[in-house]
């Protein structure tokens, strides 16, 4: 399509919807779309089929596509949770199941791994501790379990299963590795030993590639997506640090607080400024790679939506867009005025919930002060962002807060990196920084958008 500005378009694979969004050079975003992520439910937590995520990309990118301005769309980058993988045959084909980060069926596989490494040596190659199952004790247990999946030649994140599928190289990108349990994090290398221990040729981990670089061309694009046939395709790291680098966060002083299924507090650290991947475990706060060049992340996660929803399915409160019907109440309860009902029991039952989840992230940001140095800012984005009454208890509790004014912040950075590995931006330095607010205030339910809570 001719005329129009140059355009870069991001996709966020996200445990409960993939969001996608256009922006234009100079950072505005245009037109997100979202659908739903489709799992397979089971008692241990879930599944999904791997090409249910590309159809689920290539539905959003239709519907995005649908809507945006003329103008040549030069890269695509896609992000996505970690944890969750998907095993690939030498034809490219998916096989056996991508396990999602929060099932626990392979709870005896990690018990089996801790015995055979023990736990400290697995802290000091991984940086990651105790949390999500690691991919690689996932792997055995799919490949014990699925005897197809036997076939695959290699393993790739959601994001990088994406990317390959439109087109792209087979390849592995740090800070989604780092998740894995497999990456040796210092010496920045696929961890031998624990690769013996599941059983798993080593060959089956693929090279590394930045976030931000080219992993190659669209191709063979449906009429749906024809614009963006040739356009730079790469793979944008963690979901929570797309997210981070999208709202803003580029620097040491800066933490984002990325608020959805899960509650990510992300921090970058220079490399060279971290000796043991292991020290910020004693405070839940893992060490990885950074999409950031030469840059650490420390990373504390704790669970947000994945535990408030039920609450609120169980006190029958409607909720959507980041908003729950208690939440008038929750803000009167507060300031100390609620009369004293049934109705005013559930408020103060969610006032409660909602006032841990900050007690607990507070501690998190204690420990990642202590282990980067002050911080001298907070910025929080996310489905649970708009939430009134979190505001009002973040406001209270963390230095300086200030929110993007942002969609979907983890689409805006996938789509940033993406016009990095296009050539559009140099480097990250020259990425255009989001508008921002720095209002607690709530936000009117009507101005929120259809969705679930959970992203």
């Amino acid at each position: 399509m001719t005329g129009g500005e140059p355009l870069l378009v991001g996709v966020d694979v996200g445990t409960t919807r993939v969001k996608a969004g256009l922006i234009g050079l100079d950072g505005r975003e245009l037109g997100p779309a979202a659908v739903p992520t489709v799992w397979d439910r089971c008692p241990t937590g879930a599944e999904a089929r791997p090409d249910e995520f590309v159809r689920a990309v290539r539905d959003v990118l239709a519907m995005t596509l649908a809507e945006a301005p003329p103008g040549e769309i030069l890269g695509v980058g896609i992000t996505s949770m970690a944890e969750t993988a998907v095993l690939v045959d030498s034809g490219g084909r998916a096989v056996g199941p991508a396990v999602a980060w929060y099932d626990r069926r392979a709870a005896g596989d990690v018990a089996d791994m801790e015995a055979a490494l023990t736990r400290e040596e697995i802290d000091r190659r991984t940086g990651l501790g105790i949390g999500p199952i690691p991919t690689v004790a996932m792997l055995r247990w799919v490949i014990r379990a699925h005897p197809e999946a036997r076939r695959a030649v290699k393993v790739l994140s959601v994001a990088e299963w994406v990317v390959h599928s439109l087109g792209g190289a087979i390849a592995a990108e740090p800070s989604l590795a780092s998740r894995t349990g497999a990456l040796d994090i210092n010496g920045r290398r696929w961890w031998r030993e624990v690769i013996e221990w599941a059983g798993l040729p080593e060959s089956l981990f693929p090279r590394l590639l930045a976030a931000g670089a080219d992993w190659g061309r669209v191709l063979g694009a449906s009429s749906a997506l024809e614009r963006l046939e040739g356009a730079t395709l790469t793979v944008a790291g963690h979901d929570h640090l797309a997210a981070a680098i999208g709202s803003g966060v580029t620097g040491a002083p800066q933490v984002m607080d990325s608020c959805g299924t899960a509650e990510a507090l992300v921090r970058a650290i220079p490399a060279d400024a971290v000796r043991d991947p292991a020290q910020g475990l004693p405070e839940g706060i893992a060490t990885g790679w950074h999409v950031l060049p030469e840059h650490y992340c420390l990373l504390a996660g704790l669970p947000l939506g994945i535990e408030l929803t039920p609450l609120l399915d169980r006190l029958n409160a409607s909720h959507r867009g980041g908003r729950a019907s208690l939440d008038d109440e929750a803000l009167v309860s507060l300031e100390g005025r609620l009369a004293d009902d049934a109705a005013a029991s559930d408020a103060r039952e969610w006032l409660a919930a909602l006032q841990a989840t900050v007690t607990r992230a507070d501690a998190s940001l204690r420990g990642l002060e202590e282990l980067g140095g002050p911080i001298a800012e907070v910025r929080i984005s996310g489905g649970w962002a708009a939430n009134p009454v979190l505001r009002r208890l973040k406001l209270a509790a963390f230095p300086n807060t200030v929110y993007p004014r942002v969609s979907e912040a983890g689409a805006r950075g996938a789509a940033l990196l993406a016009g990095q590995a296009a050539g559009a931006f140099g480097s990250v330095d020259e990425f255009p920084p989001p508008p921002l607010t720095d209002e607690p205030g709530p936000l009117s339910l009507s101005n929120q958008p259809n969705e679930s809570l959970l992203s």
